[in-house]
């Protein structure tokens, strides 16, 4: 895969993942909480492959 896409893809699910932690705060309850955790699962997945490339 080209290096533009791979990098075009990895800012898509960061703002999507960004925007599932904001929008997951503003319920209250058990799905908002699903809502962030899963947001926070994409950022550490990408945090995870960016610091897999740099070992």
């Amino acid at each position: 895969m080209n290096q533009t896409i791979r990098g075009l893809l990895r800012l898509i699910i960061f703002i999507i993942s960004i925007y599932l932690v904001v929008h997951g705060q503003k319920n209250i309850g058990f799905q908002g909480l699903a809502t962030m955790l899963v947001g926070l699962a994409g950022i550490l997945g990408l945090l995870f492959v960016y610091n897999k490339a740099h070992q």
